[in-house]
Order: C-alpha cells, then structure tokens, then sequence
C-alpha cells in the first residue's frame, strides 16, 4: 500500500483514461488510507480493553495495515496500557522498519508493567544497533534502573545525557532523582533536585518519597512543607510517603490534614493508613478505616485480618478470617494465607492451622515457597514437629527461611541436636545459612544445654566473612552460657563485643541468668546498663524487682515496682490461651471475674489436692511479693497456665493433648506442678511460654529443667 504513493500507475485501469481521472482515483485512494489509519488510530489511543483492541487489531490485518509503523506503534501502546505486554513485543518483533518511537514505546511498556531486566534490555540492544535514545526513551528506562538497583548502568545512562548535551528536561531530571534515590544515593539525588531549573510536583514527590524510603523522617517533612511553601498541594503520592515513615505522631497529623483536604476517601490513602496503624498496634483505628471503605478489596481485608491477629484477639481474629471467606468477591492470595497462618503460629491454635493448611491445598497455593514457610512455622510453634518436617520433606524447592522455621521449631522443644544436624544438612544442600539461621541454632544449643557445640557454631560466625554477628546473636550466647551458670563468660564476652552499644536484649539475658543463678551483685551491675539502653521499658523493672525479692531485700524489691507505678508503667500481665474444638479460650492471672471461674475453681481445688497427695508442694519462691505464705500460695494456684490446664482437663476427653501457650516465661511452681498433673491425669501437656515449648509427658519435661 506505502507503493501507493510512489508507483501510482501500478493500481490505475489497464484502459486509457485521461491523466486528470487518474489522478483523481489516486487522491481518493489516498484519502481512504489516511482516514482509515486516522480513524484506528484514534481508536486505539481511547481503547482500555483487550476486546475491542482484538478488533482494531484484526481490521488492520484485514486492511493490510500491518506494515505501516505509526498503526503498530499505536496498537503496542494500547496493548502495553492494557497489560498485554506479551502482545506488544509480538507486534515490535513483526515491525520491519522500527523507528525510534518503536523502540521507546517497548521500554515504557516492559518498565509500567514491572519487567524490568526486559526493558534494560530492550534499551541496550538499541543502544548496540546504534539507534540514539531521545528525552523520552531516557525518562522511561531510568525507573528499571532503580527498581532492579543497577547503578553502573544508571550512572552510565547519567553520563551519556550529559555527554550529549541534552539540556534540561522536567521528565529525565525527575527520572533522575528518583533513580538516585532507590539506589540510596539520597546526595546526588538531592543535588540533582536543587539544580532543577523546573520542578512539577513529580519532582517534589520524587525527593520526598526518597528520604522515606530511605528513613530521613525530618527532611522528608521538611521537603514536604517546602513543597506546599512553593505552591503545590500536598498530592496522594507525597502523602503516602509521609505515612509510610511508619512515625504515628507523623501518620495522624498528615492524617489531619489528608481529611482537611479532602483525600479522606481516596483507596490508596485509607490502604496505606490501614498499614500505619496495624505496625503502631492501633488495631481499634485500623477497623475504623476499614469500616468506612464501601468496596473491600482482599488488601484491605488483608490488613484488617493482620491488625487483630497482632492484637492477640484470637477470636475476633477467625470471626474475621470467617467474614473475609464468605465475601464472594474475595479469593485468598498467598498474603492472606500467610497472615492467617502466622496468626495460628502465633497463638498456638493447631486445629485452625491445619484447616488452614486444607486451604492451602483448596486454593493451590501448596507449591508457593512462601506459603510453604508459613506452614512449616505454625506446626513448629504448635509443637506438631512431625506435621512441620513431613511438609518440609514434600516441598519440591525450599529456601532459607523454610530451613529456618524447622530449625528453630527443633531447637523450641529442646531438640537441639536434631537442630544442629538439620543445619549442617542444610549447609551440604547448597543453602547459605543467613542471620536468622544462626540464632535459630544458637538458641536451639541453648534450650538444649549444647554449652560447647554452641560456642563453636559462635566461633564459626566469628571466622564468615559473610556474616557479621548482631546483638541477637550475643544475645543467644549470653543466654547459652548464663544457663549453664558461666557468668564471668558471659560478662566478659559483653565486654568484648564489637558493637556501638549491645542491644538490651544481650544485658536482658545476662540479667535473667543472675536472677535464676542468684547473683545479685552482678544483676545489679547489669540492670543499670539496661535502664539506659531502655528507661521505659517495665519488663527490666519487674525482672530486678524479683531479683531483689529473691534476695530477700523487700525494701529495694518495693522500690522498683513503685517507680513503675509513678512513672505509668505496666507489667505484662500473665496471659495463657487453649484452643478447643476450634475456639479459643483465655485466662489471666487470678481471673476470678472470668465467665467459666466457678467451675475452674472447683476443679481446681480438687486438682491441687491430688497432686498434693501425690507429692506436690507449692513453690512459695516463685512469688515475687512481701505477703503472706497463704497468700502466696493463693496467687499461685490463680496463675493463668493452671486455670487453663484445669479448663482444658474439663472440657476434652481422656488422652487429648492439652495445648496452652503463655505469653510469659512459665515459673518454677506451674512447670513443677504441671509434671504431677501429666501424670496423675495421664495427659500429655504442651505448654508454649516466652522462650520455648515444654512437652510435658509421664511426669518428664522435655526441656529436662533446661529453661
């Protein structure tokens, strides 16, 4: 058709007709070809659907319109827009005379629909065949350049444009700046935004966006004043990047403002206050915001599910997840699977996890790697090792956080050989092990008394290269050799340590060593080393207080827990769960106002008795106030893990595992008394406390008084 133009002779009669008749047929010819590709031009800048782009596309065909190069550029385009980027290179590969735009609309193409690498490829294959890029093409590779953090090839692009002299250009100059500031080169991004002749609010949004992802909360807010100082208005995009600090002073003052201004309804606005609030533990603010959205996607669910499930409302928790399954539009993605499932990891609750578990298989989610992990952790926080290392087994491809999760679940319930065997296996298959992989197996050394094996595996990340040792792993050898009573070791190793400041986790194990082996005096030395590092943190105050009671020192004991109360700080209080038939059950420490108390009273009064008779004495020791011994003893039998043992042999028929799962460390008394209670009662009991899981059997723990 293009010969049209240049051979018109070739398309006229065979008969003679006069000149001006045929150069009459050719004007007209000429005019329904320029109408006919303006016409389909025109509908594939305005189609948003495959469906009727299928149509234009099968009309160019059909008008042999597939050579012209301005249609394919236009019909690439619209695929591309539409996310059919597949389609757009099979147009680009059929193009025999691409031009620039070609090229260029390929790169904005691969680049808006997330194939990064492609697109960097794209542009250096047309760099190799020496087609020169414009404004344009430049603008549109640099955000692959920063998303896959290539920067030799993002500063090279940044040179070729000065080379060239281009001269100044909004687009490629914002491209700039954001791509600097993926990179993490928040300088040179900041030089580039200030050397800016013309900024729009892309510009602004750019530097903004880059100090916080970066985490320069003050300059982030300080640029985002600046902006509004300039005459631009705060957009959707600037305030995203405020909340995203995840800073809830900041998050509810630009709240404030988004609803002084009228963004208060805006989707990506309420999904990312939904993410401020579930990471600040604002769950009753999270719900807010969820109610007040009209059409719930499955990210807002999603959210919502993940805020209660950190609340700890179990209940609540799978009334949600029930409420978000019935929703016809909702499918479950492997993140909601996940949330769920870390939820049953969290409170222990293996019926809901295996019912989880079902739908993972339901939904065909069974070969995601991530998915995959999140299981293997729930069975090993529910002390199902079996289940944990049977789906481990069948998982076709694992990596090192599914290594991870069975690591650590071996090492929760005192198996630390299997642990450091399973770690080793790991380092055989090809795996690297990471930072989490070495606390998992340092912490499974010390659950298990591995004092000597413990300190090699210490060793041998002191000698990799790869690895730097953290607080975390300080901590864990702390910990290894405060058990086992070494606590010179463990001080000087803290002298010694590498670090800026050890994290109050380090001072926080070796103080609860000196607690348990009583030495008061170092205790003493550490806690004031915690008290800088976190003044406000009760824990310490309630950990130096038993301290000193242990002591026998009353007066300092007293001291401590009212310095709490003067400054509003609240302790913990013992919390201990237990799942049954699906529901889960929760009781606190002397609970007495709690809906099923007199009859857990009853039977627990006759459950003390018999462990009484059967050998049991109350250990008083375990109670860290100046009371009376009754007393004492009243508190203990009113400790959260026996009023939920005593529920759980209520309400489950002889020979079911009982599962408990406390938020605090188990003391002496209830571990005590839990071993006559597996026995007497021939019950195998599974308590998950803080630190570890306690299997109890026949009288025996599994943690063999290691805790």
């Amino acid at each position: 058709m293009n010969r049209l133009y240049t051979v018109p002779s070739r398309y006229c009669w065979r008969q003679k007709i006069p000149f001006f008749l045929n150069l009459k047929l050719f004007c007209k010819i000429h005019i329904v070809y320029c109408s006919t590709q303006l016409s389909h031009a025109s509908i594939l800048q305005q189609a948003k659907d495959p469906k009727p782009l299928h149509q234009v596309h099968a009309q160019i065909i059909a008008s042999n319109l597939s050579d012209n190069v301005f249609l394919c550029n236009r019909l690439m385009n619209a695929y591309a827009s539409c996310g059919r980027i597949a389609k757009a290179q099979i147009i680009f590969s059929q193009i025999s005379n691409k031009n620039l735009v070609s090229w260029t609309i390929l790169v904005s193409g691969l680049t808006k629909n997330g194939l990064f690498l492609e697109a960097i490829e794209v542009f250096y294959e047309m760099m190799v065949r020496e087609i020169r890029p414009n404004e344009i093409t430049i603008a549109t590779v640099l955000p692959a350049f920063g998303k896959l953090g290539v920067a030799l090839m993002g500063k090279s692009v940044h040179c070729y444009w000065i080379r060239h002299n281009f001269g100044d250009n909004v687009y490629v100059e914002t491209g700039l700046v954001d791509m600097y500031s993926k990179f993490g080169c928040m300088r040179i991004a900041r030089n580039l935004f200030d050397n800016m002749p013309v900024r729009n609010v892309v510009s602004w949004n750019a530097i903004i966006s880059g100090y916080s992802e970066n985490g320069f909360e003050e300059e982030a807010l300080w640029m985002f004043n600046m902006m509004r100082r300039k005459g631009f208005s705060g957009d959707i995009f600037a305030l995203m990047s405020l909340i995203s600090l995840n800073d809830l002073r900041v998050g509810t003052g630009v709240h404030g403002l988004i609803v002084k201004i009228g963004y208060e309804n805006d989707k990506l606005i309420k999904t990312a206050l939904m993410k401020l609030y579930v990471n600040c533990d604002f769950v009753n603010d999270v719900y807010s915001i969820f109610e007040e959205i009209s059409k719930k996607d499955l990210v807002s669910w999603t959210l919502m599910l993940r805020g209660i499930s950190k609340s700890g409302n179990w209940r609540r928790t799978i009334e949600h997840f029930n409420n978000m399954m019935g929703e016809d539009n909702i499918k479950l993605d492997s993140i909601s699977l996940i949330t769920i499932l870390s939820g049953c990891s969290r409170s222990g609750a293996l019926q809901q996890g295996r019912r989880v578990h079902a739908l993972v298989i339901k939904t065909g989610y069974e070969g995601d790697i991530f998915v995959g992990s999140a299981v293997i952790d729930m069975y090993a926080n529910c002390a199902n090792i079996k289940d944990a290392k049977r789906y481990f087994e069948s998982m076709e491809e694992k990596d090192v956080v599914c290594w991870n999760a069975l690591i650590s679940g071996y090492g929760m319930i005192g198996r630390g050989n299997e642990a450091v065997e399973l770690f080793l296996k790991m380092k055989r298959s090809g795996i690297n092990p990471d930072e989490s992989t070495f606390v998992s197996v340092l912490c499974a050394c010390s659950h298990a008394g591995l004092v000597d094996l413990g300190l090699q595996i210490f060793d041998h990340i002191m000698e990799n290269r790869n690895i730097i040792p953290n607080s975390k792993h300080y901590a864990c050898v702390i910990d290894l050799l405060g058990r086992a009573g070494r606590l010179n070791e463990a001080y000087s190793l803290i002298k010694s340590i590498n670090l800026l400041q050890p994290g109050p986790e380090v001072y926080s194990a070796l103080l609860t060593a000196c607690r348990v082996h009583k030495n008061f005096e170092l205790g003493a030395e550490i806690s004031r080393e915690l008290f800088q590092l976190k003044p406000n943190d009760a824990g310490y105050y309630v950990l130096l207080s038993n301290m000193y009671a242990l002591a026998g020192n009353w007066d300092c004991a007293r001291m401590s827990r009212v310095f709490l109360k003067s400054n509003n700080l609240k302790k913990n209080p013992g919390i201990s769960s237990i799942e049954i038939n699906g529901e889960m059950f929760t009781f606190m420490a002397s609970q007495t106002e709690h809906i099923h108390y007199l009859e857990i009273k009853e039977f627990l009064r006759g459950l003390i008795l018999k462990i009484k008779a059967a050998g049991y004495e109350p250990d008083i020791s375990s109670v860290y106030l100046d009371v009376s011994d009754d007393v004492k003893k009243d508190i203990l039998f009113h400790h959260s893990e026996k009023l939920a043992i005593a529920f759980g042999l209520m309400r489950t028929k002889p020979g079911m595992v009982i599962r408990i799962t406390k938020n605090l460390r188990i003391c002496n008394d209830c571990h005590n008394a839990s071993k006559f209670i597996s026995e007497l009662y021939g019950r195998v009991l599974v308590i998950k406390d803080a630190n570890r899981f306690h299997i109890l059997r026949d009288g025996v723990c599994s943690c063999r008084n290691w805790w």
